[in-house]
């Protein structure tokens, strides 16, 4: 691994993996799929609450029109913002008066905060949410709806635990679907291995560095980990 004394990388962390002023340059083009979700982005930002970045959003945009995916299960609602956002995407595909959006929250304050927020902005009809752990949260979907089978998951939830949210996700996706999880390059330091993780980031730097590890060397995982946002992996279950 290369270490400052190469002059080509500076050896510190920032919010930014990549490079700031591209970042900013990037997130120059970035437009809010509707008025509404631009404005509680803003209030997500400046509580601050949990949201998915701006990159990141414009990168989902994207893969989303290319899968095109019928059903998503996210793992980690927060807010309830991305799971908006996925919903709106869907709607631009498919004439759906249904559901179309599954989401999982652990915590229970913001289990309810997002499921105010979805009757707010007017997705009650197609994102249902479930409150509790991974599993337990999978279990419940199961239980409604014990035929379904989701065409993308999207996991943005307690980063040390991402490898059991995987298996748990393994469960419940289509033939063709698709696994994406964020932040997995954690503001640089899972590349860092030749530096200890201050203590307070320690638990999910390490946990993170064997998660992409066992992602990268599972053969029965396709896999890219990209250096968009704070770092996304993108997951193909060989079936």
């Amino acid at each position: 691994m290369r270490t400052m004394n190469d002059g080509n990388v500076m050896r510190h962390v920032t919010k930014d993996i990549t490079n700031e002023a591209v970042t900013e340059y990037l997130t120059g083009f970035y437009k809010p799929l509707t008025p509404e979700l631009g404005e509680f982005r803003a209030l997500c930002e400046a509580e601050p609450v949990p949201v998915i970045l701006r990159e990141t959003e414009d990168f989902l945009s994207t893969f989303m029109d290319v899968v095109r995916p019928l059903t998503v299960l996210e793992i980690g609602t927060a807010a309830g913002y991305s799971a908006m956002f996925f919903a709106e995407k869907i709607g631009r595909y498919y004439d759906l008066p249904r559901l179309r959006v599954y989401t999982v929250e652990k915590d229970e304050d913001m289990y309810l905060r997002a499921k105010r927020e979805i009757e707010r902005l007017g997705y009650p009809e197609y994102v249902r949410c479930f409150q509790g752990d991974c599993e337990e949260g999978i279990r419940q979907v199961e239980d409604a709806y014990p035929l379904l089978r989701f065409d993308m998951v999207f996991i943005d939830a307690a980063k040390s635990h991402y490898k059991r949210f995987l298996e748990a996700s393994l469960g419940v996706i289509s033939e063709n679907g698709v696994i994406i999880c964020d932040d997995t390059l954690f503001q640089g330091r899972p590349a860092l291995e030749d530096e200890l993780p201050p203590r307070k980031h320690r638990t999910n730097t390490l946990a993170l560095r064997e998660f992409n590890e066992y992602v990268k060397n599972d053969p029965c995982l396709s896999s890219t980990h990209i250096a968009v946002g704070n770092g996304l992996t993108i997951i193909k279950p060989i079936l």
